[in-house]
């Protein structure tokens, strides 16, 4: 019988050796991980039936066992045993078998520098009240951005900061604040429950791993309005999409009142994107960033979001910028190609015209540093 901790944790020290993000384990396949993007194979045997199985087994608590066998998929975290590397992974069946796709994590929370968020986001983490989500697609980053901000947090504050997690992913160590990390099925039943009563255990900060629900955002509000800080992720591809998603929540008739209370409330909405920089090799990210300054706010209780846009070009002194902003300042330093650059861009065509020297904005065009 394979020993199934050594059999998991040679792949994954492989994974670490070639520097990759994830590893795929399919039941009749040879293993596989991603490196910046491509899919690359390892050189072992193909995965047996019982191999993905048992280490469901191993790496599942009851709870996520139980959710399993009800869902069909399950997400968790782990360490490597003897070391503080972290993982993060989901099991699901396919074909009536297991597959698990495990994620690398940093295996220290890292700073913002070594992550390259822009300096405006220290100061937008270290505000006292109010709502900031960080948005991005899957594996755009946006997890270890959060905790970036729970860890800056941690050595320059003195607060008491709670996180509901489904897993816990990144661990803290209480420097300067107290912190207490909630995992859903090992410490409360649901998102619903662990956010019911969490502002009578006197957090200053509230960490929701994902902003999912209609409880999840009045929550948010709720904490905002007494005085908390709430930072979040959630599923969206741009600014734009974080309204969308937010007002998704409620039917239309609320729409007015929603938009009200979080024009009052609004910190930061950032969106991250990982690009692949012209060394193939390695990843940077891009930030598109609303603040939440007066006419920020203006624009989100007039429900005039086809007006943010623009506002947020105009506000790139005071550190705002659009997607198309963040593309054109990396291909300006020379971190990433025009094609990478367009490829992710939500209007090629503008950004396009900014590479030739001509800015597009909804007012004109003109000669960039005319």
């Amino acid at each position: 019988m394979v020993n199934i901790q050594n059999y998991l944790s040679i792949r994954l020290k492989q994974l670490l050796q070639m520097e990759g993000q994830d590893l795929f384990l399919k039941v009749g396949c040879i293993p596989r991980i991603s490196v910046s993007g491509i899919v690359e194979s390892l050189p072992f045997e193909p995965v047996r039936e019982t191999d993905t199985a048992e280490i469901a087994k191993a790496l599942l608590n009851p709870t996520q066992q139980a959710l399993l066998e009800k869902n069909k998929s399950v997400d968790f975290a782990f360490s490597l045993p003897g070391t503080s590397q972290r993982f993060r992974g989901n099991v699901f069946k396919q074909q009536g078998m297991y597959s698990i796709v495990i994620r690398r994590l940093w295996q220290t929370i890292p700073s913002f520098e070594e992550l390259h968020i822009p300096p405006i986001l220290k100061k937008v983490a270290l505000e006292r009240s109010g709502i900031i989500l960080v948005g991005g697609m899957v594996a755009s980053g946006k997890t270890t951005t959060v905790h970036a901000m729970v860890n800056l947090m941690n050595h320059e504050t003195k607060r008491h900061i709670i996180t509901v997690e489904d897993p816990v992913e990144y661990l803290h160590e209480d420097k300067n604040c107290i912190i207490n990390q909630r995992e859903i099925g090992q410490d409360a039943e649901d998102f619903k429950s662990a956010l019911k009563y969490v502002v009578r255990q006197s957090p200053h900060v509230v960490v929701i791993g994902e902003m999912r629900d209609v409880d999840s955002f009045n929550f948010a509000l709720t904490a905002s309005e007494v005085g908390r800080l709430v930072i979040s992720s959630i599923h969206a591809k741009s600014v734009g999409q974080i309204f969308d998603r937010i007002l998704g929540f409620f039917p239309s008739e609320k729409h007015g009142v929603i938009l009200n209370h979080l024009s009052f409330h609004i910190t930061c909405f950032v969106v991250q994107k990982l690009l692949v920089k012209k060394d193939g090799k390695t990843l940077v990210p891009a930030f598109e960033i609303l603040l939440g300054d007066p006419m920020v706010r203006n624009l989100i209780a007039k429900n005039e979001f086809e007006k943010i846009p623009q506002a947020m070009r105009n506000a790139n002194q005071q550190g705002m910028q659009t997607m198309d902003q963040a593309l054109f300042a990396l291909w300006k330093d020379g971190s990433i190609s025009q094609e990478e650059a367009l490829a992710v861009s939500e209007k090629p065509q503008d950004l396009e015209q900014n590479f030739k020297g001509i800015s597009i904005d909804s007012q004109n065009a003109r000669i960039l540093g005319a």
